[in-house]
């Protein structure tokens, strides 16, 4: 059904050609035709998406009625279904032909690995592909072009750009997200520092006016114009009146973030399964249950998130439990190392692989947020077991998983020590890494 959508408009377009030349003789004409493929073609799995075609043909006085190649052009944009082949098929493209250009491409980028939400853009001469155009990241494009009857070239084109450090620094006033793009950071730099100190504090209830954070990070410039944040290579956190701090180093058993005395901030339970949200009952052994209409004992914290919220594991382990538990609603029951186990209810729906026997990473979705079983609105009850006994999530005490090896404490102490002079303002941060064509620059982005 897509072919058959992008050959009819290709076929309409051909044949009002005599009557536009006639029309627009002696003027430059620009037509953008946007349409969309048919409800039957759109309920496949195997649909193209949109298509917008934009054909451009330039015709003078002279030629105006002469044999002028009609030159088209259509953008593809991307869904995680898509294949190269597939859209090679709706512009009529043979298979070999579209192998051919496969193989020219793959010595830059493989057409195998078309990303969601790129677009493939590609220009046609008489029906005939001339040339491709690829986006595959923030600086590079993938270009193809006919080299003769039945060959093709590739080449890369890459924007101006370099990889600097920066450093972003704010106070809380409303919460870290909003006050972080306040202050510079981008998303993914937000989301980054949680992570980083999502073992030392909940940023779905810690989080305090007044509070303040600095990044030391590494930013992709582009044109001169700073583009995505890259890794971040040293952070300040003030929670509460009490400081944090992270560093990266890459040692022998590879990268990590370590505080000041060169410990590991990971931990084997997170602090929250959840990101920026409020709780609204904490572990109690006598709340008042607002449906039961009596006190019992709630052995646990409730975070107030919208339906649909994705839910973190607070550690790796095995899953013990997944399906219906009574009041609990969907429930997931997660079994860890020291003799932890965490438990979450009332889930919308439990995620795609989470099965009872399955591992899971710390950190990996394995739910969402709902309102199942006996409760009033959208939240996530959350349960921290050691052995048979439950304990209140946020008294948890943990302890590092490791720590810099005394051949690595020298020269983990000299990264550190640059990093904090930058983060302090002690050292004007101008450093510059990376140039036009390394593709260094961009790894982590």
């Amino acid at each position: 059904m897509e072919k058959n959508s992008a050959l009819n408009v290709q076929e309409a377009r051909k044949n009002h050609r005599p009557f536009i030349i006639a029309a627009l003789s002696g003027v430059a004409l620009f037509l953008t035709i946007i349409f969309f493929l048919s409800p039957e073609a759109s309920s496949n799995k195997d649909n193209t998406g949109a298509i917008i075609k934009a054909a451009t043909p330039s015709v003078g006085a002279e030629t105006a009625f002469n044999d002028t190649p009609l030159v088209a052009r259509y953008d593809f944009r991307l869904s995680d279904k898509n294949t190269f082949h597939q859209i090679m098929s709706v512009l009529n493209v043979p298979g070999a032909e579209a192998e051919e250009i496969r193989g020219a491409a793959k010595q830059i980028y493989d057409l195998k690995r078309l990303k969601k939400d790129t677009v493939l853009r590609v220009f046609t001469k008489d029906d005939r592909l001339e040339k491709i155009e690829y986006k595959y990241s923030d600086v590079a494009t993938l270009l193809i072009e006919r080299d003769g009857e039945d060959s093709f070239k590739a080449a890369k084109a890459e924007l101006p750009h370099e990889m600097r450090e920066a450093v972003i620094s704010g106070t809380i006033e409303n919460s870290l997200y909003e006050d972080g793009i306040k202050a510079g950071a981008d998303p993914q730099a937000i989301m980054a520092l949680s992570d980083i100190f999502a073992w030392d504090v909940d940023f779905a209830s810690d989080i305090r006016k007044g509070d303040s954070f600095s990044i030391l990070a590494e930013v992709l410039y582009i044109d001169g114009a700073p583009g995505k944040t890259g890794r971040i290579l040293g952070a300040e956190m003030v929670n509460d009146g009490k400081k944090y701090t992270a560093y990266y180093f890459e040692g022998a058993d590879g990268g990590s973030y370590y505080d000041a005395d060169g410990k590991s901030l990971r931990r084997t339970l997170l602090k929250s399964p959840l990101r920026f949200r409020r709780i609204t009952s904490h572990f109690s052994k006598g709340r008042f249950h607002p449906i039961l209409k009596r006190y019992r004992p709630h052995h646990g914290i409730d975070y107030a998130a919208p339906t649909g919220t994705p839910i973190e594991s607070a550690g790796s382990g095995r899953v013990a439990y997944a399906g219906w538990k009574g009041g609990y609603g969907n429930f997931v029951m997660i079994k860890h190392n020291n003799n932890y186990s965490t438990a979450y209810g009332h889930l919308s729906r439990i995620a795609k692989g989470v099965r009872t026997g399955a591992k899971v990473d710390q950190g990996s979705v394995i739910g969402f947020v709902g309102s199942t079983g006996i409760s009033t609105g959208p939240h996530l009850h959350y349960e921290v077991h050691l052995g048979k006994s439950l304990i209140n999530p946020l008294s948890i005490k943990a302890v590092s998983d490791r720590a810099i090896s005394k051949k690595e404490k020298q020269r983990f102490a000299a990264v550190k020590d640059e990093a904090a002079r930058k983060l302090s303002g002690d050292v004007t941060v101008t450093a510059s890494k990376g140039t036009v064509g390394k593709a260094a620059t961009t790894k982590g982005l």
